[in-house]
């Protein structure tokens, strides 16, 4: 069965594959026709246009026969998943079940131990490991040392509680880290067989500042290869399931994070974002992810990167936790006290002042149907929202029909991003075929990466224009006062291998990357199938406090994370 789903994924790499070809080779032809011809100004605007059409259009029949695939192939994944489907076993520890806030509160009070706090998710993460595989490389007998030199510590210490709580408001809690978020001693490879082996030299910034809270991290989690995909899986570690249905993904790329914070095995991390990697991974397993406003929070010791303004404007790393009300601690302590003043992170939000713009899907024709128990999340949070907090419910649809042809653009034309086919004797077809024999060291995922890189260079016209009268449009209708509840993405989380097909799965995400604007995931319960709904609260930059409020307040109508059965 895998074989045989193999086969499928490397079909579709191949038919993407040979339409990018034939598309080169045509507009090649026209450019050669038209040097030839000394076509005057006039007349190669005109084709210049044409050329923006097919370019569309082509890869709108890209898109379309991407979803039809799917439509074809999903019976054969349900299929082949038929009796394998596990979920992680039922939490027995109540600490697992106490919020870090309060969890760093009983730390300082006496009233819980580090040690017994990190013990117990160590046990849990052995429990859970074997099921789910996130784990890169942990730190266990590291993190013990460190939890008893806390505990030594508050014995002796003169400090009041509440100085303690300012000075390492995270003290003695566990956390655990996206494997791309550099932690001194620990793998750093980032799923690429070329960096197997390489270890973290030192921490990277938000990992520190962590540290410096008094965080205490238990181990590196999986992703994909370099990143690049919305299913956490490569060479080295191996594919990471979902908690709540082992034959599904936990999503991508902070997968591995994801994946532990839904079995209960950790109880606040880090991961990083540029196309929805905290929200969608968020979304599959049931628990909450912050994608902070762009530039605020240090990428310093993130791998992949690079220096492309864009790139920095995309990428961000954000916290990612099981109750809602950790997500702000942790932005606080990723941005530093100043930023977190002009953040206004510690002033309280007044709800009824907020207005809510709210869509159920982007009304492209390309789109997905978006499914059933989403778009009720979307209507309900925002009926809930109307009725209890009097917020004020704004009766506007932005533009979003392009969203994949605009934001997706903007992300595929960063330059200088690492490309492990750089190599004179690499190539990306070759690397195809030989992966079809188990050849190649690459993963599906990232040839998959880097064929659509190609495809939105040569068939996405380009739409700058559109691309920053949207934005402007977006920013300004919310101002400082207004949010948008949007799906996270179409469906729940697929089987694995499926997100080939999904290809529009990323147009509800990279809204806030290309934006630069803030986007919180927030679980709203299960579907039919026992898997995690959840939507996204958007604001405009820098109005993050507004996000993690109304994921505050949703949680309590919604019950926030719900345990795997």
């Amino acid at each position: 069965g895998e074989h045989l789903l193999l086969i499928d994924e490397l079909y579709s790499l191949s038919l993407e594959y040979f339409i990018f070809v034939s598309y080169r080779k045509m507009k090649n032809q026209m450019d050669t026709n038209d040097r030839r011809n000394g076509l005057c100004q006039n007349k190669t605007l005109e084709l210049l246009g044409i050329h923006y059409i097919m370019m569309d259009f082509f890869f709108s029949i890209l898109i379309a026969f991407m979803t039809f695939l799917r439509f074809l192939t999903h019976p054969i994944y349900v299929w082949f998943a038929q009796g394998k489907k596990k979920s992680v076993p039922p939490i027995t520890n109540d600490i697992l079940r106490i919020n870090a806030t309060e969890l760093a509160a009983k730390i300082r009070k006496k009233q819980l131990s580090s040690v017994e706090i990190c013990q117990a998710y160590i046990d849990r993460i052995k429990q859970v490991n074997p099921i789910i595989n996130a784990v890169v490389e942990d730190r266990f007998q590291q993190a013990l040392k460190e939890a008893k030199t806390v505990d030594d510590y508050l014995t002796k210490c003169a400090l009041s509680e509440e100085d303690l709580e300012k000075i390492k408001p995270l003290l003695g809690v566990p956390v655990t880290i996206k494997e791309s978020c550099s932690l001194q001693g620990l793998s750093y490879a980032v799923g690429m067989l070329n960096r197997c082996g390489y270890k973290a030299e030192s921490d990277g910034e938000a990992v520190a500042r962590l540290k410096t809270s008094g965080a205490i991290p238990l181990l590196v989690s999986n992703t994909p290869e370099m990143c690049c995909c919305l299913e956490s899986s490569n060479f080295i570690t191996g594919y990471t399931n979902n908690p709540y249905d082992t034959t599904c993904t936990s999503g991508g790329s902070s997968g591995g994070e994801g994946a532990l914070l839904g079995a209960g095995a950790s109880v606040i991390g880090i991961g990083s974002d540029i196309a929805g990697s905290i929200r969608i991974p968020a979304l599959y397993n049931g628990i909450f992810g912050h994608k902070p406003t762009a530039r605020i929070v240090s990428l310093k010791g993130h791998f992949p990167y690079c220096y492309d303004e864009k790139f920095k404007s995309c990428l961000v790393i954000g916290p990612m936790s099981r109750y809602a009300k950790d997500l702000k601690l942790m932005l606080k302590i990723l941005v530093g006290d100043k930023q977190a003043t002009q953040l206004k992170l510690n002033q309280k939000v007044d709800l009824n002042k907020i207005n809510v713009f709210f869509m159920e899907g982007t009304d492209s024709i390309l789109e997905t149907r978006v499914q059933s128990e989403i778009k009720a999340a979307v209507q309900d949070a925002v009926k809930y929202l109307s009725s209890q907090c009097g917020v004020k419910v704004k009766d506007h649809k932005f533009e979003l029909k392009y969203t994949l042809n605009c934001c997706g653009k903007h992300i595929f034309n960063i330059k200088d991003l690492p490309d492990p086919l750089k190599g004179e004797n690499d190539n990306i077809f070759t690397e195809i075929i030989k992966t079809l024999f188990g050849q190649s060291r690459y993963t599906p995922n990232l040839l998959h990466y880097l064929l659509v890189n190609k495809i939105y260079d040569l068939f996405v016209s380009d739409r700058t224009m559109e691309f920053a009268q949207l934005k402007k449009t977006f920013i300004d209708s919310l101002g400082d006062n207004g949010v948008f509840i949007y799906p996270s993405a179409y469906t729940t989380a697929g089987k694995h291998n499926q997100f080939y097909f999904l290809t529009t799965t990323a147009a509800y995400t990279i809204l806030a990357n290309t934006f630069g604007c803030p986007s919180t995931s927030v679980p709203c319960g299960l579907d039919k199938n026992g898997l995690p709904v959840g939507i996204q609260i958007m604001a405009a930059p820098n109005q993050d406090r507004l996000c993690l409020a109304v994921a505050e307040e949703l949680e309590k109508h919604f019950g926030g994370w719900v345990p795997p059965k």
